[in-house]
């Protein structure tokens, strides 16, 4: 009697073999279960337990296959058994259809068995797997002539089309001559080997729930005394498997949540989202509180915050953007991405300088065992990726990554005889090395980097205004390059260290024809470093060092004086104005987190007050300092569903053009928020959450330019400004344990800014004009009250995917303009306007998205192809207000029409 093992943990078979493999499994996690993140190792049976064959089953002849749910539990034990699927069968004679005993024999078996762990980046996860258990039949007693057991007279290897992966614990079938039948299980390395068979032909096939059937045929060679007679018969089998993206791990688990509101999305989903062209930082633009960008400008816009009061960082390091050129990709290839924390508000100490949300790339660190290269190529740039194993034993992980936009040569075949050109181009690139198999502790490093150059010319003749300096072409360039280490130990068993080095250089330049130039470089050097202490199961704290720091350079050209604007005459002869500042800065933050679990159950109540205190000393120019507290607190109210709250000051220094004066002495403060936020996360079911916020946020101090600035002597800018943030964000999502996947999400929000609140009525004339009184409170320029966004993709058969995505945004405030007056001094129409300032809103955005895609697999590569159907329905979709020159007409700039996107990704392992 047999019993082929079968499991399903989201099509990944090689976690099911029987092992006998005596070491333990890795230590528990101390922190109790969180939101879903992805797991990054699957739970690998380490002790089985055979289920005994149902007697009237096995009498009756009746097989069958039972899905079973496993809970394990961080360290790898079963928790608890649920028969999930049971089909019922009538017996051979007829009657009416029953179950045969499957369910609980499997499940009695099932709770004897010993997993390793799941893990994730953080360790040790819990995790609720599907386990299929397949009865069939025991084989029959050989007949007679079957040859004696001796050598190995068919042997073979079993392995997926196209990534060529040994199959692992996968069951072949062998039927000689005389009808004998020989079912045998793979090896760890794909392997099988078959004796005792009938000398002559052999029928060998092999299927496995979720693959397709292969069949081959083998003649077995006769066996005397022992010994193979002649050739052993070599096979190879390829079997296909029917879905290979279900080979993206899906678990039913949780994590440690150390933020109030923390929302992952996994790989699989993101690569399916319409519009995104499989780029996982493009996600977020779908999600809660982020609000949608104007085209081309990539800008994140999170919770009604300014564009650069959101920080960006990769493995913990920031970074100063994460879009290439219009916003269509990051800057990062998406396999290298492990996952993506989108922190909207609420989020920890260890995170500074920012008022407004938190996006934490964190880059992969599981390297496949086989050596792997990827292309990628869509309508706007192609990428190139290589991941492996290399050294001795396998020890080292790296990863190599590189893409480049080719947009800019196409261009000009689509402009020709237009005089006007413009040339967007981008590359970047990524190369990963990881320590896999140190004795303790990890060690990797990453280096990174990407450059944009965008450039406008326009034909000869063409006159760009009255001005003749704004002439000729524009042009703007920007780049990035990191390298950085990052080593984590434990220092003993309660103590962590995590040390993470980097150094960059950031460059910006922008010009206009021969005379505007703006061009600024720095160098910067970065360091965290971060300690856990766990001194009991109730209590871990965190201690962190957050460094940032370097050296800056910028100049500045003009074809006249920009300190005399004000008396400015356009005939009177210009003298060119350049303007050069250089010099230090750094910032050394401190930071102190301590987790408290009061509660004998430690899942249920979390209490994590912090500390950071903040420092920026810009030599010459400025020293500040701050304190931000911060308080998050979680509790478990209901099985699946828990309390949330945070509260707490955020403080952020003022940015690099807000901190230079040609004299230093700038008289600036940090800018500061409070913020509050309550909500309540609820499990609906296996793989579907909930999710509601409630978010309140103070403005304080934000930098405003100076009403009364008259020359350069003055502050430029000054501390008034004030702001409100607040509304509703709530999420329903259907992870993609199974085909079906998607979320709808709604956010609520208003966001109102007030420059100088203290200043009302006042009038006078600055250096750049009149000023006329302050506006009081005003719309901000990206408040969008209502953002709907829902996703949904589905898995059909034979590797085929689609999905959809519907998206309705408010539109953007504006100020209306009736007219203008005309200023000969200036040579131009200056508007006056019929309403305050963002009175008016653009109409909103309404589109619809469709993707479908297709794998084909091969016996050693896969080919997959997309279409991404951008804008099939759409609204009027206003980009921008324009008007004529003299500001009595005006009309909406519309977005992108519809847009047929396709493109392929090919993949080799060898």
């Amino acid at each position: 009697m047999t019993a082929a093992l079968l499991l399903a943990l989201a099509g990944m078979p090689a976690a099911a073999r029987e092992s006998t493999d005596p070491s333990p499994a890795p230590p528990q996690a101390s922190e109790p279960p969180a939101a879903p993140l992805p797991i990054t190792e699957p739970p690998a049976l380490l002790h089985f337990v055979e289920a005994p064959y149902p007697s009237e089953a096995a009498e009756a002849g009746i097989t069958g296959t039972v899905l079973l749910l496993i809970e394990l539990d961080a360290e790898g034990a079963v928790t608890g058994v649920q028969v999930l699927d049971e089909p019922p069968q009538a017996p051979p004679g007829g009657g009416p259809a029953r179950t045969w005993g499957f369910g609980q024999a499997a499940s009695d078996a099932a709770r004897q068995w010993r997993f390793s762990p799941a893990r994730d980046a953080a360790g040790p996860a819990a995790v609720a797997i599907e386990f299929a258990y397949e009865f069939s039949a025991p084989p029959a007693p050989p007949p007679p002539g079957a040859a004696d057991p001796g050598q190995a007279q068919v042997q073979g290897l079993l392995v997926e089309m196209g990534t060529r992966r040994p199959l692992d614990g996968f069951p072949v079938v062998l039927v000689d001559g005389l009808g004998q039948r020989l079912e045998l299980l793979t090896d760890a390395d794909g392997r099988f080997a078959a004796r005792g068979l009938a000398p002559g032909p052999v029928a060998v096939s092999a299927t496995y729930p979720g693959y397709g059937r292969v069949e081959e045929q083998a003649t077995a060679p006769a066996v005397q005394d022992g010994r193979v007679q002649g050739e052993v018969a070599e096979l190879k089998l390829w079997l296909r498997n029917l879905s290979y993206r279900d080979d993206e791990i899906v678990g039913v688990y949780r994590l440690p949540v150390e933020d109030v509101t923390k929302r992952t999305i996994s790989t699989e989903e993101i690569r399916r989202i319409p519009g995104t062209f499989g780029d996982p930082v493009r996600v977020i633009q779908n999600l809660p509180g982020a609000a949608r960008a104007p085209l081309g400008t990539g800008l994140l816009v999170i919770r009604g915050a300014n564009p650069e009061d959101s920080a960006v960082y990769i493995d913990g390091i920031r970074v100063p953007l994460i879009y290439h050129l219009g916003g269509y990709s990051s800057v990062i290839n998406a396999d290298l991405v492990d996952s993506i924390d989108y922190l909207p508000g609420g989020y920890g100490v260890e995170y500074g300088r920012s008022m407004g949300g938190v996006v934490d790339v964190k880059t992969k660190r599981e390297f496949p065992e086989r050596h792997r290269i990827s292309w990628n190529t869509d309508i706007l740039d192609t990428s190139v990726l290589y991941e492996g194993r290399v050294g001795k034993d396998d020890a080292v992980g790296v990863a190599v990554a590189g893409r480049r936009s080719y947009i800019d040569a196409f261009i000009p075949f689509f402009t020709r005889g237009r005089g006007f050109t413009i040339k967007p181009r981008w590359y970047d690139y990524q190369l990963k090395v990881d320590a896999l198999k140190l004795p303790r502790g990890r060690l990797s490093g990453f280096l990174f980097g990407f450059e944009d150059v965008l450039r406008v010319a326009t034909p000869e003749g063409f006159a760009q205004g009255t001005d003749q300096d704004t002439q000729g072409d524009l042009g703007t360039l920007y780049g990035t390059h990191r390298g950085m280490v990052t080593w984590e130990t434990p220092l003993s068993d309660r103590l962590d260290l995590r040390v993470v080095p980097s150094m960059g250089l950031d460059l910006a330049q922008f010009n206009l024809g021969e005379e505007f130039d703006l061009s600024q470089s720095q160098w910067l050097a970065e360091l965290r470093a971060e300690v856990d202490w766990r001194p009991s199961p109730a209590v871990q704290a965190t201690a962190g060092f957050d460094f940032i720091g370097g050296w800056y350079k910028f100049e500045t050209k003009f074809p006249f004086d920009p300190t005399s604007i004000a008396s400015y005459d356009p005939l009177e002869e210009r003298e060119p104005f350049t303007q050069t500042g250089k010099g230090w800065a750094w910032g050394p933050d401190l930071y102190l987190e301590v987790d408290l679990r009061p509660l004998a159950d430690r899942q249920r109540l979390l209490l994590q007050p912090g500390l950071r205190l903040d420092f920026v000393n810009i030599v010459d120019q400025f020293s500040i300092l701050a304190l931000d507290p911060r308080f998050i607190g979680r509790l478990e109210v209901v099985d699946g569903g828990s309390l949330k709250l945070g509260t707490g000051l955020y403080n952020q220094p003022p940015q690099p053009f807000e901190s230079w004066r040609p004299g230093g002495g700038v008289e600036l403060d940090y800018e500061w928020a409070w913020a509050n936020e309550v909500g309540w996360e609820q499990e609906l079911g296996a793989g579907v959450e909930a999710d509601l916020a409630l978010f309140y946020k103070v403005l304080q101090d934000q930098i405003v330019s100076n009403p009364e600035l008259d020359s350069f002597d003055d502050q430029f800018f000054i501390n008034e400004g004030i702001g409100r943030v607040y509304g509703l964000e709530t999420i329903v999502r259907k992870a993609p344990t199974g085909k079906l996947f998607g979320w709808l999400s709604y956010t609520l929000s208003r966001s109102v800014r007030n420059d100088y609140p203290a200043r009302q009525g006042f009038t006078g004339t600055g250096a750049f004009g009149p000023f006329e009184g302050a506006q009081g409170w005003y719309r901000y320029d990206f408040d969008q009250t209502h953002i709907l966004v829902a996703v949904a993709g589905y898995t059909l058969p034979w590797d085929v995917q689609v999905s959809g995505k519907v998206q309705y945004v408010t539109g953007n405030p504006y100020t209306p303009y009736a007219g203008g007056v005309y200023d000969l001094d200036l040579d131009s129409y200056q508007p006056y306007s019929t309403g305050t300032y963002n009175s008016e809103r653009q109409p909103p955005f309404f589109a619809v998205d469709l993707r479908v895609d297709r794998l084909f697999t091969f016996k050693r590569w896969q080919l997959e192809l997309y279409l991404d159907l951008l804008n099939v329905l759409r609204g009027e979709n206003p980009e921008f207000v324009q008007y004529n020159y003299d500001y009595t007409e005006q009309y909406f700039v519309r977005g992108l029409p519809f847009i047929p996107s396709p493109g392929f990704q090919a993949d080799f392992e060898f």
